[in-house]
């Protein structure tokens, strides 16, 4: 290789270009990664935002009723990941993840 960047100038051209052109791909990933980690600490802010805010604001008794209701609706639904999977556990783990996401 020594001989070849002594001799051929495309050659050690080439190998700058391709040094840049990863480099530039690298910085897109980096950027991409970026904004999807921001996106989740805006959601992790939001959410003890909103945890925040329900615990002032809405009575003891009425969140133990709504924990309560939704263990039931999550068993429920676990049930039915399980049928749909037909008691694959890790098929259903996915099928009650994506049931469970926001939109």
């Amino acid at each position: 290789m020594a001989e070849q960047c002594t001799m051929n100038k495309e050659f050690r051209e080439d190998i700058f270009k391709d040094i840049e052109r990863t480099g530039e791909q690298i910085k897109e990933q980096m950027a991409e990664f970026q904004e999807v980690m921001r996106k989740k600490i805006d959601a992790q802010v939001n959410i003890a935002k909103f945890e925040a805010a329900y615990a002032f604001n809405v009575p003891k008794k009425q969140r133990e009723k709504t924990m309560r209701e939704v263990k039931e609706v999550r068993k429920e639904m676990w049930s039915e990941a399980l049928k749909k999977s037909n008691g694959d556990t890790k098929l259903a783990y996915s099928f009650y993840k994506k049931a469970c996401t926001f939109p």
